[in-house]
């Protein structure tokens, strides 16, 4: 490493004075922690025993890490997988505020402990917080560290490195309210004006009909007919470039519009079983042939319930490695134990009579297209219909958009809630998959997870439901 730069140290008298630079760089939240002296780049920085402290506050991207090498930890075993999640984005704050990017922040979760530990935290300039060096924490007289660890907008991260805080500092931080039940991590609000500035812009736009349109990549106002009409219409009316990045509409916050109590979630495909090897197989397996011979696979698929339509089982898996055995066994999921310590292998699979898996969404799969994004979610009820200005559905504005009144604001989600809902049925798979019968360019897959009811579902997939009725506020 090169010569480690002081510029990331930071000295505050208190809570009011982080909070104060917390705001200047638009964060909306942080977790504050005192490092024990041995948290340095090379141990890891341990965070807590629950995932849920990082995820999805923070925009993570889950991947293999790969075997485990040690055979000297405690409960470790070289057999056993150790996944990990790359910070989407992640600066440290200078003294002089500025952000340097650093390359890897990972967190890496043993999930036989289980626990969740920080590493990776050199910049892109080869430099890091000196006071994460191991040579600074070998120091007898090492002050103590407070790490900071702030939530900007749509979930990018900020690092702070506080030197040497007071004690009247560390007390105003033990008293800090806990994030998420731990007993070490705290949480600091700062309000900012994202949510206020949405509801302002949504006020001018519910309760009225606008033509069906949509923003091309320059900006530009054209039509739209497609079955995303409605969507794309409310981006346009809030001035949104579409996007399908993992940083939320606006200001963070995801926005979706729904024209039926059902509501698509997302649509991640298969990325193991027959599905991903062999789709045509897969296809003729398990669909059924339409009038023009194409193949099809349809019929909802909830936890546990074998599906009529297609014959096969939807299930959330676990499996545990038993040491003096060394191999892998399966158990049942259990919603009550922390996703944390099931991680290692945990997946959600459509298995045959044979129980054999015919398609398969791992852990890392299911939490990359849940995260940050849906962790603030403006649900807003909409309708179309054809357009009754004659002179602008001649100009290709078939269809004219009406959004509802009341709105629905959801916040805090967890992957426990989502692995749960899916087990216990309240997401459940709907699948609309095509083989077409003699032209693969025209096959189509797409795996739909939906709630009947989003009314319903969204108290069991997030902590806080607001209805607002914006016109009358």
């Amino acid at each position: 490493m090169n010569e480690v730069k002081c510029e990331f140290e930071h000295s505050f008298e208190n809570v009011s004075d982080i909070k104060d630079v917390l705001s200047n760089i638009g964060a909306t939240m942080a977790v504050l922690k005192m490092l024990p002296k041995n948290a340095n780049d090379k141990n890891q920085v341990y965070i807590a025993s629950d995932l849920n402290i990082l995820y999805p506050t923070f925009a993570l991207t889950f991947q293999d890490r790969g075997q485990s090498a040690s055979t000297t930890k405690r409960q470790s075993d070289p057999n056993k997988v150790i996944p990990e999640a790359i910070f989407d984005s992640f600066h440290w704050l200078t003294s002089d505020n500025k952000q340097i990017e650093a390359k890897g922040v990972k967190a890496i979760l043993y999930a036989q402990y289980p626990e969740a530990r920080l590493s990776g935290f050199q910049t892109v300039e080869n430099t890091m917080p000196r006071s994460m060096s191991v040579e600074y924490t070998k120091q007898e007289s090492a002050p103590k560290r407070l790490l900071v660890l702030a939530q900007l907008p749509g979930g990018a991260a900020v690092g702070i490195m506080v030197i040497a805080p007071s004690d009247s500092l560390v007390d105003e931080v033990n008293n800090l309210p806990s994030f998420n039940g731990s007993r070490i991590c705290k949480k600091l609000i700062i309000e900012q004006d994202g949510s206020t500035k949405l509801a302002k812009i949504l006020k001018d736009i519910v309760g009225k009909t606008f033509d069906g349109c949509r923003y091309d990549k320059h900006g530009n106002t054209i039509p739209f007919r497609g079955t995303q009409v409605c969507g794309y219409t409310l981006e346009h009316a809030c001035e949104i470039i579409p996007n399908s990045d993992k940083n939320g509409d606006i200001f963070g916050i995801e926005l979706k519009t729904h024209t039926q109590k059902k509501v698509t979630l997302f649509t991640p495909e298969p990325d193991f079983g027959d599905y991903k090897d062999d789709y045509r197989t897969f296809m003729k397996t398990n669909g059924y042939q339409d009038k023009d011979g194409n193949w099809r696979l349809t019929g909802v698929h909830k936890a546990n319930i074998l599906s009529k339509k297609s014959g096969l089982t939807l299930k959330v898996k676990a499996k545990k490695y038993v040491k003096e055995s060394k191999e892998w066994i399966e158990t049942d999921y259990d919603p009550e134990t922390c996703s944390t310590a099931k991680m290692d292998y945990m997946e959600v699979v459509l298995l045959n009579s044979e129980n054999h898996v015919t398609a398969g969404w791992s852990y890392e799969r299911l939490m990359n297209c849940w995260g940050a994004k849906h962790n603030e979610v403006v649900y807003i009820p909409a309708s179309k219909q054809e357009n009754s200005n004659e002179e602008k559905h001649k100009e290709g504005y078939e269809f004219e958009v009406t959004f509802g009144e009341t709105i629905m604001w959801c916040k805090n989600t967890t992957a426990d809630q989502l692995f749960k809902a899916i087990h216990e049925g309240t997401i459940f798979l709907d699948p609309a998959p095509k083989l077409h019968a003699t032209d693969p360019s025209q096959n189509k897959r797409r795996s739909q997870w939906r709630v009947n009811d989003i009314a319903k579902a969204a108290t069991t997939l997030y902590a806080e439901v607001l209805f607002r009725e914006l016109a009358t506020e």
